[in-house]
């Protein structure tokens, strides 16, 4: 409401935006406030996400198959193209291809027009399927008929020469088992062509198999796509050997441990771990000189992020393999002495890398957390007893050897009890110091000789000592297994050793035990690097938690915003009153001045004049 009487010759409306500006002073604290709020909110979000990337680049170092993949280098890329999975074994592998396999071709005889009447009729039988040809059809619906019967035949059209069209039969599959049979009403085929007189199919090509040898073996398939030659490898025959000239169809095929998988995803941590230094550095900066801070400088949790992750990146792994206890050992720091990264930067050095892997892979996989370490191993330090053993052929010490396989059963390969109808049978395994331990796994007899449905343990359990209680404490038990191999995983417990106790068999006779794992809590440095950074990030975690403060801090201002928005409105509205009181007043004071001054004339006037 502006004051427009104007009677005092005052600019009240500036006087009054003024007098509003002092008091607007409060609520603009308040609005920078919020200003700052949403500011931060925005920091700790653009926190959250460089965490959210690092994480990711975790997941994928601490999985098992980013270390098991495998990558294929073919020599002569002409003879087969090749590919591995994480179950192919590395080595050589010598190829000679001898024959393709190849699909058999069958055609008919050549007929003048491709879309005129054959007038030819019979019920035709190709490959099982049956297919009714009257007068009316031509080349062209006859080879229609055929790719709609489901055959396992691909019919086509061809022309040879001017006018002289040929219905062309291709086998689907190659092979000899795939060929072509021609049944049914055999006087249609041989009108079409495809037999002649004597019952000989008008063959182009047949059918034969891929013959070739890897390493001297010789194998036979239908197909020219193997996988069934050596295990985890797979095979796309493209060229055999020449018969006239021998050239041709020889390759080498190796397979290695795909280290440049690896590698690259430590450079992708790398890269996302330094931005997120970078974007932390720069949310806690401050410039002496010009006073600007960082948008969370100062911030107790921020400051506590940043000491974390340069404690874990940067720490002892326990449990890992001599000489790889700590990501530098592997080339990954801040930077060789004297050119080191004083920000808490990290850099790669990758041939230090890729030789770490090539020297021992699963010391590597230890150290970031991929492999938990097994402790239960001699070489380890752990030591076994038995309460009983069958002879020198079943040592209870074959089951911390590290080998699991059932092949060396009754030659040093594995346990057995020497009580035969009698349980409970037990294992004690000493770990030669205490071991926090989170799952155990236990391989019992179980081959294809010896299954385990027959031969294995059946039922047992699994205790830890407590040293405190100077007792044993059940960790978890199994009944009627018949598997070959049991993993069990528990809440982690600090002990220095374990035993197992069998309370039955599947053939109620012996106790036959591989091979007993006990796998450290996994400590891998980005295992743990992954856990600090769910501690933050988690829906529970300090972020959600710091970005909910803010929320509220936000909402409490926004009410305090409104209500003294609606105080300073309602002052502003009082003052334009009181402005325009004052004028209409000064007004009314300004009209009585003017009737006295007219009266005081008045009788001025009547007094000269009388």
């Amino acid at each position: 409401m502006a004051i427009s009487l104007n009677v005092t010759g005052l600019d009240t409306d500036t006087i009054i935006q003024q007098l509003m500006a002092i008091e607007r002073q409060p609520l603009q604290k308040l609005q920078s406030q919020k200003t700052l709020l949403a500011k931060r909110k925005s920091a700790w979000d653009t926190v959250n996400t460089r965490l959210g990337n690092v994480s990711s680049r975790l997941a994928s170092l601490t999985r098992i198959s980013t270390f098991e993949g495998k990558k294929v280098a073919v020599q002569n890329s002409a003879v087969v193209l090749a590919s591995a999975s994480s179950t192919a074994n590395c080595g050589s592998y010598s190829l000679r291809v001898t024959s393709l396999a190849r699909g058999q071709i069958a055609g008919s005889a050549s007929f003048a027009s491709h879309d005129s009447p054959l007038n030819i009729s019979g019920a035709l039988t190709l490959n099982g399927r049956a297919i009714e040809v009257n007068i009316t059809d031509t080349l062209s619906s006859i080879a229609a008929k055929i790719n709609a019967a489901d055959t396992g035949v691909e019919a086509s059209v061809l022309q040879t020469e001017p006018s002289k069209y040929r219905l062309v039969l291709t086998s689907s599959e190659t092979g000899t088992t795939n060929a072509m049979s021609f049944e049914g009403d055999l006087s249609a085929w041989q009108a079409l062509g495809v037999i002649d007189g004597n019952g000989v199919l008008n063959e182009i090509q047949a059918a034969s198999d891929a013959v070739f040898t890897l390493n001297g073996v010789q194998f036979v398939r239908h197909s020219n796509t193997v996988s069934d030659a050596a295990p985890g490898l797979t095979l796309d025959l493209a060229q055999a050997v020449d018969p006239q000239t021998g050239s041709g169809g020889v390759t080498t095929i190796t397979v290695s441990p795909d280290d440049d998988a690896v590698v690259e995803c430590v450079k992708q941590f790398i890269v996302d771990y330094n931005t997120l230094i970078e974007t932390i550095k720069s949310y806690n900066s401050y410039d002496p000189n010009s006073g600007t801070a960082g948008t969370l400088f100062g911030d107790p949790l921020l400051r506590r992020l940043l000491v974390a992750l340069r404690e874990v990146i940067f720490k002892q792994v326990d449990g890992a393999f001599p000489g790889f206890g700590t990501l530098s050992s592997v080339g990954i720091s801040t930077g060789a002495p004297g050119s080191y990264t004083k920000d808490g930067k990290i850099v790669l050095d990758e041939a230090k890398l890729r030789e770490a892997l090539a020297t021992n892979r699963d010391a590597v996989m230890t150290l970031f957390g991929a492999r938990a370490p097994n402790v239960a191993l001699f070489s380890a330090g752990a030591s076994v007893t038995a309460s009983s053993t069958y002879g020198p052929e079943y040592p209870a010490s074959s089951v911390i050897d590290g080998s699991s396989s059932p092949l060396l059963w009754g030659q040093g390969g594995g346990w057995t009890d020497g009580t035969p109808g009698a349980f409970p049978d037990f294992l004690e395994i000493e770990f030669g110091g205490e071991r926090t331990i989170d799952r155990i796994g236990l391989y019992t007899l179980g081959s294809e000789t010896y299954p385990a449905e027959s031969y294995g343990v059946r039922d047992f359990d699994v205790e830890y000592w407590d040293s405190a209680g100077n007792s044993w404490v059940s960790l978890f038990a199994v009944t009627g297994n018949t598997q070959g191999y049991v993993s069990q995983a528990f809440d982690p417990v600090t002990t220095s050793k374990i035993r197992i106790n069998v309370t039955g068999s599947n053939d109620d006779q012996h106790s036959r035990i591989l091979e007993v794992q006990a796998f450290a809590k996994n400590d891998g440095a980005f295992s743990s690097l992954a856990e600090t950074l769910r501690m933050y990030t988690a829906s529970d975690g300090l972020l959600p938690v710091r970005t909910e403060q803010i929320d509220r801090l936000d909402r409490d201002l926004s009410r305090q915003i409104e209500s003294m928005q609606r105080r300073l409105d309602m002052r502003m509205e009082s003052l334009r009153r009181k402005f325009s009181a004052l004028e209409v007043m000064l007004q009314q004071f300004n009209a009585q001045s003017a009737w006295l001054s007219q009266q005081l004339m008045s009788l001025t006037h009547d007094t000269r004049n009388g």
